[in-house]
């Protein structure tokens, strides 16, 4: 299994750099995103996550932030996303 984590501001740039690493790790071993320490995510990069998702292999999203998970709903692509999703519960956000 291959884990790669999104960084805190997935813009464009983020979603350019991570796209070869994504796609190199696609293939016949399952590929999990950690989306935990999201903060921003913007439209290019859940681009890239929907492509990865409906490929052949698939991929699982791993703990995702609570700032992942709300724009996942915003954009309505929590239900496109919703069966990748491994922990339906968002990350914790640290106490103050």
């Amino acid at each position: 299994m291959t884990t790669l984590a999104l960084p805190p501001n997935c813009d464009r740039a983020a979603a350019r750099a991570l796209l070869p690493d994504i796609r190199d790790a696609l293939g016949p071993h399952s590929l999990t995103i950690d989306a935990s320490a999201v903060e921003r995510i913007g439209q290019a990069m859940l681009q890239v996550l929907v492509a990865a998702a409906r490929s052949e292999s698939g991929i699982t999203i791993a703990r995702p932030s609570a700032a992942f998970t709300e724009m996942l709903r915003l954009t309505g692509l929590d239900s496109v996303l919703a069966s990748e999703i491994s922990d339906t519960a968002s990350a914790k956000e640290p106490a103050q």
